[in-house]
């Protein structure tokens, strides 16, 4: 504290000192932050290389395995969902790099499609093959079809040709005539054929359904799926004890629906409800047919003597001359003469109840 009455003692040149100190300062603290901020970029610079890194090596192949996985894509799915269906079956290394990867090239929309994709391809082999791939063949066989093309069965079609014949439905998968008839004449392994004739043709075991098959499947591969198939279907709906219950073995089940089949065809129906109504009807032509058979006599099915002459290459004749003319033989026909739809193999393992011995068609269009 100054005396009262004396100047203090300030250096003249206090205010540009100050100023400087402040300079210097602020120069000191904007080289601290370049400091740090260039620590900051060389650290976001690092982390992006590494993460750039990391996201090549998840595009690279999961594995050197070349064994193919088929994958589908459904109708508008997403990428998203894409991407979990390739790591659920272990084909891409990481769900998030491969989204980025398809939203970086632009691929967004991915077409649908079956494809084969091996462990060994890359994120950019599976996004560029797949422009909605089909590395499967799609083929779809009818319920009460028949291995041979018909000339007189409902199924028909109106230019004339019969496309739910089973030889037709493999020519247009690509196969030739030559191997169309191997298959037909080919041993197969299943139980499904347990008590089939020796010598027997494979009429009525072509069940309808709609198959996936490899690009390299023979025809013999896909009877031999279709088979496999099918008697999954027996195994479910049990139906070995049931045709058993029926007096039926089998083979003579089979049979016995396949003529139902003909008769009356359900599985097209569009709706549940009319599903299980034709169902109902079918099982009653069952109980009707059943109740013939075990009484020895002609079940007299018009549907059989149709057969006959579409065997025969002649006009169909309710006195043609054939063991599978049910009107003019009594018991079974040889052989199927379609393949049953699982309606009708249901319809004769659980017959309606009654001893009915006729039914007829009735101009309304129901079953009497």
């Amino acid at each position: 504290n100054q005396p009262m009455g004396q100047k203090a003692d300030i250096p003249l040149n206090s205010d540009h000192d100050a100023m400087n100190h402040d300079v210097s300062k602020k120069k000191c603290r904007l080289r601290r932050w370049m400091i740090i901020l260039i620590a900051i970029m060389m650290f976001l610079a690092a982390v992006f290389a590494a993460l750039f890194k990391w996201y090549e090596m998840q595009l690279k192949p999961v594995s050197s395995d070349s064994n193919k996985v088929s994958v589908t894509v459904e109708d508008g799915s997403s990428v998203s969902t894409v991407a979990n269906t390739l790591a659920s079956k272990n084909l891409i290394r990481n769900r998030l790099a491969f989204e980025v990867y398809v939203r970086l090239n632009n691929k967004n929309s991915i077409k649908a499609g079956t494809c084969m994709i091996a462990p060994s391809e890359s994120v950019a082999d599976i996004v560029n093959r797949n422009n909605g791939c089909h590395d499967f063949k799609t083929i779809t066989f009818y319920p009460g079809g028949t291995l041979e093309s018909s000339k007189y069965k409902a199924s028909q079609s109106s230019d004339g040709v019969d496309k739910t014949s089973v030889r037709y439905i493999l020519r247009q998968a690509g196969y030739s005539d030559d191997e169309i008839s191997n298959a037909f004449k080919a041993k197969y392994d299943s139980p499904l054929f347990a008590d089939r004739p020796s010598g027997s043709s494979l009429e009525g075991y072509v069940f309808g359904e709609t198959y996936q098959f490899t690009g390299d499947a023979t025809a013999k591969d896909v009877l031999q799926t279709v088979f496999d198939h099918m008697y999954k279907v027996v195994q479910k709906n049990d139906l070995v004890n049931k045709f058993k219950a029926q007096g039926l073995t089998l083979y003579q089940g089979l049979t016995m629906a396949s003529i139902v089949e003909r008769e009356l065809g359900c599985e097209d129906k569009p709706t549940v409800e009319r599903k299980n109504r034709c169902y109902q009807y079918q099982r009653g032509i069952a109980q009707v047919f059943i109740a013939r058979y075990k009484k020895n006599m002609q079940l007299g099915s018009d549907v059989t003597f149709i057969y006959a002459a579409d065997k025969a290459g002649v006009k169909p004749k309710v006195d043609i001359d054939s063991p599978y003319n049910t009107r003019k033989h009594t018991g079974l026909p040889p052989t199927p003469i379609a393949t049953p739809g699982e309606l009708s193999l249901k319809a004769v393992a659980n017959p309606a109840p009654g001893d009915n011995l006729f039914f007829i068609a009735g101009d309304d269009g129901l079953i009497y």
